[in-house]
């Protein structure tokens, strides 16, 4: 998952390699030409996932 750059609108994609395209979190498929027009901003390594309790309160860890 990757954060793109297309002309000053932001989308989240997946990148793919064979053939080179990239496909957004809406569906859309961008290949060849267009995606000389974006730029690569940053790229997800983690996911934030908050947990609830049984009352709907957030649940804390601390070390």
């Amino acid at each position: 998952m990757v954060l793109l750059d297309m002309s000053l609108m932001y989308e989240w994609g997946n990148l793919y390699t064979h053939p080179h395209r990239v496909i957004t979190d809406e569906g859309l498929i961008l290949e060849e030409n267009l995606l000389e027009d974006m730029a690569i901003l940053g790229v997800v390594t983690h996911e934030v996932t908050a947990i609830k309790g049984q009352d709907g309160s957030p649940i804390w860890c601390s070390k």
